[in-house]
């Protein structure tokens, strides 16, 4: 009795480290891996990292920062979203966010080391027409 359910729990740790590394090894063959900078100001970067790797898929949009009632702290809408890529969308979920996926305009150039992405980030301070589209280029 005790050799079979040692031989069900060797079978199902075979099973789940073989299923989590075949999802590292997809993640860590994207061409979204590295850090992308938003070509208009230069403020704004996203770095899909390879720590979440076998996790879901995650980056985090660093914005900088700004001062309110004399607090330093993160510009709006920084710190990590889940993701979910289509043909021409990415659905994106922020973790400091209580509603759901949001759907976006999204195009990969990998030749040209360029993602076009529709603008999840708008301030909600700028009285400003701010773009609709952004484009970020690979830095590393």
């Amino acid at each position: 009795m005790i050799a079979v359910k040692i031989l069900i729990l060797s079978f199902l740790m075979i099973l789940f480290s073989s299923s989590s590394y075949c999802q590292k090894n997809i993640l860590k063959t994207s061409p979204l891996n590295g850090t992308w900078i938003e070509i208009s100001k230069k403020t704004d970067t996203i770095v899909f990292a390879s720590e979440f790797d076998g996790q879901n898929a995650i980056f985090e949009l660093k914005r900088g920062f700004r001062i309110a009632d004399g607090n330093k702290l993160p510009d709006y809408y920084s710190g990590p979203y889940w993701y979910k890529l289509t043909a021409n969308s990415i659905s994106l979920y922020w973790f400091l966010s209580n509603g759901s996926f949001q759907s976006y305009y999204f195009k990969l150039i990998t030749r040209e080391n360029k993602m076009l992405i529709g603008n999840f980030f708008k301030n909600p301070e700028n009285k400003n027409k701010e773009q609709d589209t952004l484009v970020f280029i690979k830095i590393k």
